[in-house]
């Protein structure tokens, strides 16, 4: 399977049309190269996540709890870093929050697979339950820790701007995107997803572990919530109660436009990660 095609081709064609469209509209900000770097640092996150949300489309399914998944773990992360919650060292809120996005994939994977609740009803039940214990956890308020965060700078620098005068998150939705393109297109674990969306009967008499591909793939569209949390609390040194909200329509939005198809067996995440600049890109002109 090609990583890159047409489409993606396309895509960025299109984006170029409107970033030249924004430069001429507002030439004050499109017109600099901070545009740019804006454009691709707001995206990271998105791209992350539609990493793992192209592996779930392609099974022909549907992950509608990124966004609460988001939200929560900055909360989980938030409160046990939190010197005024648990107090506990970055480490330890990021083992923590792993353990959390694993299982919250997990069981998305199992009511999916062999209890057999559609994927919207499921996923849009772990979406209400997850934005139910964001405001049980922190009271409709932010939490914020900006003195403990110069503690861990390490932790806390993936949100700043670096020696190269990039944001560090770009380095990191670049090197998910590549992981995740190769996995996808390249090995095994890609035609399995790539087979089960096709065609899950006949996936299954070839040998493969339908169930399980699916459910590892909401657990990888999970994890990549996950990272995206954790991004989001080391940008913000904190989180609100309403992070993520709506954020998994934009990821499903970025793997649709770029170029995975809704019934399944067909996506790169190439695509979806221009996909997600470009849905960026289009909030900002």
């Amino acid at each position: 399977m090609q990583l890159f095609g047409g489409w993606e081709l396309g895509l960025l064609t299109l984006m170029a049309i409107l970033y030249v469209g924004g430069a001429v509209l507002n030439p004050a900000f499109f017109g600099t190269t901070d545009a740019l770097q804006s454009l691709l640092r707001d995206s990271a996150r998105y791209g992350v996540m539609a990493v793992g949300m192209t592996f779930v489309i392609a099974n022909r399914d549907l992950d509608l709890s990124v966004g609460s998944t988001l939200g929560l773990i900055g909360v989980i992360f938030s409160k046990v870093f939190d010197p005024a919650a648990l107090d506990m060292g970055v480490l330890a809120a990021i083992l923590i929050c792993l353990a959390a996005g694993t299982a919250i994939g997990g069981l998305n994977g199992l009511l999916v697979t062999l209890l057999r609740v559609p994927a919207f009803i499921a996923t849009l039940t772990m979406l209400l339950i997850g934005r139910g214990v964001i405001l049980g956890l922190t009271g409709g308020r932010s939490v914020n820790y900006p003195r403990k965060a110069a503690e861990y700078d390490w932790f806390f620098q993936i949100g700043e701007t670096n020696a190269f005068g990039f944001n560090n998150q770009i380095i990191i939705v670049l090197l998910v995107v590549a992981i995740g393109a190769i996995v996808l297109g390249k090995t095994r674990w890609g035609y399995e997803s790539l087979a089960t969306g096709g065609n899950e009967m006949a996936a299954r008499y070839a040998g493969i572990p339908t169930n399980w591909v699916r459910i590892r793939a909401y657990i990888l569209s999970s994890l990549c919530a996950t990272l995206a949390g954790l991004m989001t609390v080391a940008q913000d040194k904190g989180i609100t109660s309403q992070a993520g909200l709506l954020t998994e329509l934009i990821v499903i939005a970025a793997v649709i436009i770029g170029g995975a198809s809704i019934l399944g067996g067909r996506g790169r995440v190439l695509g979806s990660y221009v996909g997600a600049m470009l849905v960026a890109l289009l909030h900002k002109v």
